[in-house]
């Protein structure tokens, strides 16, 4: 009978340590999740490789701010004063990679071409930021136009602006654009900067690459 208190404690003893070794066997429950992919996991995940690309098309005209000689309108009661841009139309294409649903950057290359007065032609490749909200999108770029002709030259470019999509990849594109040129001398001024304000409308159309 003083035996039997030892067989108690030596059967606890050996189911503690078949229990430890049951344990040690069985991973937590929650190492098994960590090695679940999240796309298994959640259907609406990001998955890597998405591109976004794009093309659009606009008619604008702007503001010159600083000798005017060429344009075809002054606002202002001499040659000198504030003067309208000849209309233009505005074509370009652009790619940007990113989250679909988050801020995407990319590079974009845009060419203008006046319509009226002196022919012109200018250049412009850049970097732009574009952001997407289900019907409406924003975005903003920088470049560096080049112009072609008349007189070439070369300047800074900075633009914002909005689309609004009435089809999913389709929309009404408004931009505000401001730009600083560097043109041909006058006998004031051995090299001018020629600054401008320019607002433009048109068409913007969307293709995205899902992976």
């Amino acid at each position: 009978m003083r035996t039997r208190p030892h067989v108690g404690l030596l059967s606890l003893a050996a189911a503690l340590v078949a229990s430890l070794a049951g344990a040690e066997e069985t991973p937590p429950a929650t190492e098994d999740r960590a090695h679940v992919p999240p796309a298994a996991t959640d259907p609406f995940a990001e998955k890597p490789g998405y591109w976004h690309l794009f093309a659009s098309g606009f008619v604008g005209s702007g503001l010159r701010f600083n000798n005017p000689y060429r344009l075809p309108t002054p606002l202002g009661s001499d040659a000198e004063s504030v003067s309208r841009t000849a209309v233009y139309t505005d074509l370009g294409v652009g790619a940007t990679i990113g989250r679909p649903r988050g801020l995407q950057h990319g590079i974009a290359l845009r060419t203008s071409i006046a319509l009226e007065g002196i022919q012109q032609s200018v250049i412009a490749p850049g970097y732009i930021a574009y952001r997407r909200w289900r019907a409406l999108a924003a975005y903003g770029r920088v470049a560096i136009p080049i112009v072609l002709r008349p007189d070439p030259g070369v300047g800074a470019e900075v633009g914002v602006g909005g689309i609004w999509f009435f089809r999913a990849g389709l929309g009404v594109a408004g931009e505000i654009v401001g730009d600083l040129f560097y043109g041909a001398g006058t006998t004031e001024v051995a090299r001018p900067a020629y600054p401008m304000l320019s607002g433009q409308l048109g068409l913007h159309v969307d293709y995205e690459v899902l992976p």
